[in-house]
C-alpha cells in the first residue's frame, strides 16, 4: 500500500513530464552521484576489513574469538542512532578527534570534518561493517580444514594457499556482502543525514528534505521509487548472477 501510494501521488502531482524533471533536478542528480560514489567506497572498505574480521573469526581461538564475536554483535546491540551520536562526538570542532591531534601537535586549528563528505564514510563503514562481515564469515565456516593441511604438506606458500583455497570459498560470501552493503548503503539516512549535514545531501536525506522541509509530495514520491526501482533492479540482476539471496538466507 505505501508504494502503490507513492506510485498514485508520484502520478497525481508530477504527471509524466514532472516525473522526467524531477529525475534531472541537477541537486537530485548531485545526490545520487554522492550516493553511489559512497555506497561504493563503503563495500570496497567493508569488503577488505570485512574479510580480515571473518578470517580472524574463523581462526581464533578461546577469548580472542569470544572477544572478536562480542565486539561484532555489540554493533547490533547498540542503537544506531547511539552510534551516530558517537561519530558527531568524535568528529564535531574541539571533539575528540581535534583534541587529540592538538595535543600531538598535528594540527593546530579545527579539522572541521563534522557535516562533510569524508566524515559520512567512517559512520557508514563503522554501521555497514557487520553486514559483511556475517556473509564472508558464513562462506569461510564452510571451509573443510583437510584442504588447508593438504595445500601445507604439499608445500604451498600462504599467498597460493589463500589464492587457491581459501579466495574460491568466501567468494560467494564476499560477493553477497559486497551488494547488501552497497544495496543498503544507497537508501540510508540517519548517519549521512547527521554526519553529512543539510549541504551534502544523499538520496535518503534529498528526498527527507522533499517531504518535510520544501513539502513537494509529488517530487519526494518520485524519488523514492526511483530508489525502490534501483535498488529491485541490482538485486534481481544480482541474484541472477551470483544468488546472492541463497547466501543472505544462510547468513
Amino acid at each position: 500500500m505505501p508504494l502503490v501510494t507513492l506510485a498514485t501521488r508520484a502520478i497525481h502531482d508530477k504527471g509524466a513530464s514532472g516525473i522526467g524533471h524531477t529525475l534531472t533536478d541537477p541537486l537530485f542528480e548531485q545526490a545520487v552521484t554522492r550516493t553511489l560514489v559512497l555506497a561504493l567506497t563503503v563495500a570496497v572498505i567493508c569488503l577488505l576489513l570485512g574479510t580480515l574480521y571473518a578470517l580472524a573469526l574463523v581462526t581464533a581461538k578461546g577469548p580472542v574469538k569470544a572477544l572478536l564475536w562480542g565486539a561484532l554483535l555489540v554493533s547490533f546491540w547498540i542503537s544506531l542512532l547511539v552510534r551516530t551520536y558517537g561519530w558527531v562526538l568524535l568528529l564535531q570542532p574541539n571533539g575528540v578527534l581535534d583534541k587529540t591531534l592538538r595535543g600531538l601537535g598535528v594540527i593546530h586549528d579545527s579539522l572541521n570534518a563534522l557535516q562533510t563528505t569524508p566524515a559520512m564514510y567512517p559512520g557508514m563503514v563503522h554501521i555497514m561493517l557487520p553486514y559483511m562481515v556475517l556473509p564472508i564469515y558464513t562462506s569461510l565456516a564452510a571451509l573443510d580444514p583437510s584442504q588447508l593441511r593438504a595445500a601445507r604438506s604439499m608445500g604451498a606458500p600462504p599467498l597460493l594457499t589463500f589464492r587457491k583455497v581459501i579466495l574460491p570459498q568466501l567468494r560467494p560470501g564476499a560477493i553477497a556482502g559486497a551488494i547488501l552493503v552497497f544495496v543498503l548503503s544507497l537508501g540510508f539516512f540517519v548517519t549521512p543525514a547527521f554526519l553529512g549535514g543539510p549541504s551534502k545531501l544523499t538520496v535518503g536525506t534529498i528526498i527527507e528534505r522533499e517531504f518535510n522541509s520544501v513539502y513537494d509530495f509529488g517530487a519526494a514520491s518520485v524519488m523514492s521509487l526511483a530508489l525502490v526501482f534501483v535498488v529491485l533492479a541490482i538485486y534481481l540482476v544480482a541474484d541472477r548472477l551470483f544468488r546472492v539471496g541463497e547466501h543472505w538466507t544462510a547468513g
